[in-house]
């Protein structure tokens, strides 16, 4: 009886541990965040005929960053000003459920740093280690439309993008009109302020970060080309996603191709969808609907 005995004592404790080794890698688990991606993969070699294709990702939230880009209090366009008032408390909620989970969340309103100069989030992405850039990469240098990699914008953006009047019924001149981000986003202990590529680059090697969600606006114009943004944690070589609810373009439907300013957002999503980076939808951090503009037709 005894070397029976000892036999289901054995199974028993190596059951016991594989239990406990299961319950490990679901608690493991439970901490990550599934994600759901969408890109767009050419199905011809011309390039001229295209799918749309989702899938998963599991990512560590603390492996994470969230880059939000030209949140600005004001814009020279007021419609674009008016409309980053309507994306920025909803745009507030999924950074802050983010954080919650453990997300690094870097806010670059660009040209504004002199208004943070005395913030401890400033002063907390000045002091992060000096990483180097691979050799001869243009860490600080705008990332303009690349010919080689990318068609042409889908939309004209020559006149400027402002959509509509100013108030006084003329058309709306271009200023820097921005001084801080809308105060609508909060910047918590423990955020990052930076409009540098160098900075946010340290702050991302410094925290091994391996996926980049980048929001903010204007998509066609510095989303996609801030020395921080998309295509440059995509020549990076990061796992860089655009998140599609909490942008915006600078677009005039009296310009080509003479769709509605909505659309015309929709037609550069899938541009960067092609030829840069996934997009994703902040439904994966927040459990809420995805955010739409007023006005905006239904797209998901």
């Amino acid at each position: 009886m005894k070397p029976i005995f000892c036999v289901l004592l054995v199974i028993a404790l190596i059951s016991s541990c594989q239990s406990g080794n299961k319950e490990g890698a679901a608690t493991s688990e439970s901490n990550g965040i599934q994600v759901n991606l969408r890109k767009q993969v050419a199905i011809n070699s011309e390039n001229v005929a295209w799918e749309t294709r989702a899938y998963q990702e599991e990512w560590d939230p603390t492996k994470t960053a969230f880059i939000v880009t030209d949140m600005w209090n004001e814009h020279w366009c007021e419609s674009a000003t008016q409309r980053v008032g309507e994306l920025a408390p909803a745009m507030n909620a999924t950074i802050a459920a983010a954080r919650e989970r453990g997300v690094t969340i870097i806010h670059a309103p660009s040209g504004t740093m002199e208004f943070y100069a005395d913030a401890p989030q400033r002063a907390a992405a000045k002091a992060v280690a000096y990483h180097a850039a691979p050799e001869a990469f243009p860490i600080n240098d705008w990332c303009y439309l690349d010919p080689d990699t990318e068609s042409p914008l889908p939309i004209d953006d020559s006149d400027g993008g402002c959509d509509k009047p100013c108030s006084n019924g003329e058309p709306c001149e271009e200023r820097t009109a921005w001084t801080r981000q809308t105060p609508e986003i909060d910047i918590a202990e423990g955020d990052f302020i930076s409009d540098q590529g160098q900075e946010i680059f340290n702050i991302i090697q410094s925290r091994d970060i391996k996926n980049i969600v980048v929001m903010g606006v204007h998509l066609n114009m510095c989303v996609l080309g801030r020395p921080f943004a998309i295509r440059q944690m995509a020549n990076l070589d990061k796992n860089v996603v655009l998140m599609r609810d909490m942008t915006d373009t600078m677009y005039n439907p009296e310009m080509p191709p003479y769709v509605g300013h909505f659309e015309g957002t929709e037609l550069v999503v899938a541009h960067v969808e092609r030829y840069w980076a996934p997009s994703m939808l902040s439904t994966d951090f927040t459990g809420q609907q995805a955010f739409a503009f007023q006005g905006a037709p239904a797209t998901e």
